[in-house]
């Protein structure tokens, strides 16, 4: 385990991680980046170093999400334990996860920094080829500079397995990197000018032909004005440019061989409201002019309307729901080449029945469409181009102490498509254990 976090270290070390890990102890936080997101000011402020586990166990009948055509004839697939597995119907799989981890924050003056470093290791009972570790380091500086200035700068990185929405029974390890910069100056008590500079790496490794296409490099500028109101409420504008680059891993042409570029360049304009209805109800709507120039194929061009919206509900203290609602143009887990028009909405219920127990909803429904021309950069038979997602969760939370978290899910996630291979169904249900020492 100590050689794993030393290669984690070291992948971090080309970064400017290495300076930030070494003033933790002596500068930094306002928000502590914990297991799942448990979010800012959860942990007690005297404590820089805080150890954490996570244990997650999920039993699900269909874990490697594989499409109705396999099921029917897994000859077509090439020789490997899924195939073997599929020849017999089983489908059905347990995993475990174990995670260890630290969190470092630190706070001097208005200067606040925080970090966690984690490694798991994902165990599967059936499919024992998916069995994988997952690395993850995250930094963040959340900085002041004198009364009108802020923002914050970090970088991540993860090493994970790839989702197997597109690639089931298909063991690839992805390495992400992402580095930040974001800054507020408030020019006037009513008006702030807000800019941010964000690089996202994906590498899928050189030994996976089935994913070497998704290999990117995403550089994305934005930069826009809030006006504030008397209430504080927030109305404004958003300028964003993102180049995506594809060129190490380039497609080609089925009928020509001539290459094929998925490298793009997205422009956007945005209006953003931040509005508080009434003391209980709140909205938050982005949406404007999407224009997504692709660098081989016209046809692949889009030029259209996006938006998402989050409108969330408190009725009492107790209980609360947040719906949410979207049209995008992306990648969606940057698990293709190309881009879909995806649009959905979901809802997410919440009841606090007493100070440790909370339960919890979460049902959604998206539709994803690709162009025609999906089968030059990505594996048409399994994406297609019309695909609709339908999720629906339900969770029981309960905190027996502050350091301790215990919660159980039932979920079902579904997929119908075009795609020639067919869709899937699954089923499960998860437990967890997390323990976070120093936890207020």
């Amino acid at each position: 385990m100590r050689n794993e976090f030393g290669l984690l270290i070291g992948c971090v070390s080309r970064y400017f991680f290495p300076l930030f890990l070494f003033s933790v102890f002596t500068i930094s936080t306002s928000f502590a980046i914990g297991p799942n997101n448990l979010g800012p000011n959860k942990f007690a402020p005297n404590k820089i170093i805080q150890p954490y586990f996570d244990y997650t166990f999920i039993a699900d009948d269909n874990m490697m999400r594989a499409r109705e055509g396999l099921i029917k004839d897994p000859n077509n697939l090439p020789a490997s334990q899924f195939r073997d597995e599929l020849l017999k119907n089983n489908l059905s799989d347990f995993s475990n996860r174990f995670t260890g981890g630290v969190l470092l924050n630190k706070e001097i003056s208005r200067q606040r920094f925080s970090a966690d470093l984690s490694w798991s290791y994902n165990k599967f009972e059936r499919f024992s080829f998916m069995n994988n570790d997952f690395k993850r380091a995250i930094g963040n500086w959340d900085w002041t500079l004198g009364n009108r200035l802020q923002g914050n700068m970090g970088v991540t990185f993860q090493q994970s397995l790839l989702p197997m929405l597109f690639a089931p029974g298909t063991k690839v390890i992805r390495t992400e990197q992402t580095q930040f910069f974001n800054a507020v100056w408030s020019i006037h008590p009513r008006w702030n000018l807000n800019a941010e500079y964000m690089r996202y790496t994906l590498s899928t490794g050189k030994n996976n032909p089935r994913a070497a296409n998704l290999d990117r490099t995403e550089n994305r500028f934005e930069g826009g004005i809030d006006y504030i109101t008397p209430s504080k409420n927030t109305i404004g504008v958003l300028f964003r440019y993102i180049i995506g680059d594809f060129s190490s891993a380039p497609s080609f042409d089925p009928i020509t061989n001539e290459p094929l570029s998925s490298n793009y360049d997205q422009k956007e304009v945005m209006a953003k409201v931040n509005w508080a209805v009434t003391e209980k109800s709140r909205f938050i709507v982005t949406g404007g002019w999407v224009e997504r120039i692709n660098a081989s194929l016209n046809t692949r061009n889009f030029s259209g309307f996006n938006a998402r919206g989050t409108y969330t509900w408190n009725p009492t203290e107790k209980l609360g729901v947040t719906i949410n609602g979207w049209r995008l143009t992306s990648a969606m887990q940057n698990l293709t080449t190309n881009f879909s028009l995806n649009t959905g909405v979901s809802a997410i219920p919440h009841w606090q029945v007493t100070n440790k127990i909370r339960l919890e909803g979460d049902f959604s429904y998206e539709t994803r469409n690709f162009d025609r021309l999906t089968g030059f950069f990505d594996n048409a038979a399994l994406i297609g181009t019309n695909n609709t997602f339908r999720n629906a969760t339900f969770r029981a939370i309960y905190a027996p102490h502050p350091t301790l978290l215990l919660s159980a899910s039932v979920y079902h996630v579904d997929l119908k498509t075009n795609a020639p291979i067919g869709g899937f169904n699954a089923n499960g249900v998860t437990a967890n254990l997390q323990y976070v020492y120093g936890k207020q």
